[in-house]
């Protein structure tokens, strides 16, 4: 027969409990509270099971809570720092449980968004002149004798071209429906979109309203680019290359330029794109 006795220690508050089991537990092992004794095999295989799960559901929240930071990241650079200076200048003045649990009466939605839709019409209407003329100094520039014969100086002419004409088209196409920009869901969205960056509706609606300006930035740079070129570039306006355009650099570097104009253009286009379906709604 097995015996139960306990033991009181003074010097500890807490007390020690030593089983001895016939059979089951050796006498000389002591179970405390601060020592619970060896655990069976399958509760330690349980427990390296959990370990495993845990380790794997943190690294996902992990990618999870990264993804967004580097997407916004990304868009920060193709705009040139203006998606963050559009969000804090234009968003919305609530927080994401306010608009969770209690949003905003659609009145007081509408009449903020058209306060804030007044001034991006200003910004728009300011794109639509410059960016008219920018598109016009870049097509003046494709008449200048060799610019077509250097790859990077017709690169980037062409470039300031797409950017220019999307910056341009981009900014029409908000003007021309400016009247649809009053309506309620786009004052929705925009409250939706207003108290973080993190959610993909969020980062492309503001992208979307962002690019006009980051369009006609990106087409002056290409055309101070081409008039670098032009002006250091002493084999400009000296004819063909003397190898007919046949060498291996020359093949890559056309071939360069006409994977990064393709990829410009697909931009744009997805662009203008995203622009008509924010205006026309859902």
């Amino acid at each position: 027969m097995g015996s139960h006795c306990e033991q009181y220690n003074p010097g500890s508050l807490t007390p020690s409990i030593t089983l001895y089991t016939h059979g089951m537990v050796d006498e000389n092992s002591q179970v405390t509270a601060n020592n619970p004794g060896p655990q069976p095999s399958w509760i330690q295989e349980q427990l390296r099971s959990l370990r495993g799960i845990q380790s794997e559901l943190g690294q996902k929240m992990k990618n999870l809570n990264t993804r967004p930071t580097i997407f916004i990241a990304l868009w920060t650079t193709l705009t040139l720092g203006l998606l963050p200076v559009y969000y804090a200048e234009y968003r919305a003045e609530t927080t994401g449980a306010e608009t969770a649990s209690l949003p905003p009466p659609a009145d007081t939605e509408v009449r903020s968004w058209k306060a804030v839709a007044r001034d991006l019409t200003k910004v728009w209407a300011l794109c639509t002149t410059e960016a008219y003329l920018v598109l016009r100094l870049s097509l003046t520039l494709l008449q200048i004798p060799g610019v077509t014969e250097s790859i990077l100086a017709r690169t980037s002419t062409i470039a300031a071209c797409v950017c220019g004409g999307s910056a341009f088209l981009l900014s029409a196409v908000f003007i021309s429906m400016r009247s649809k920009f009053n309506r309620g869901k786009i004052a929705h969205l925009w409250v939706e979109a207003s108290p973080s960056l993190s959610a993909p509706k969020a980062l492309t609606f503001w992208t979307t309203l962002v690019s006009p300006m980051s369009y006609l930035i990106w087409s002056l740079i290409f055309c101070i680019l081409t008039l670098l070129v032009v002006s250091w570039n002493r084999y400009i306006g000296r004819g063909p290359s003397p190898d007919g355009g046949n060498s291996a650099d020359t093949k890559a570097a056309f071939i360069a330029s006409g994977v990064f104009l393709t990829s410009l253009i697909i931009g744009a286009v997805v662009q203008v794109h995203r622009a008509i379906s924010l205006v026309r709604g859902p």
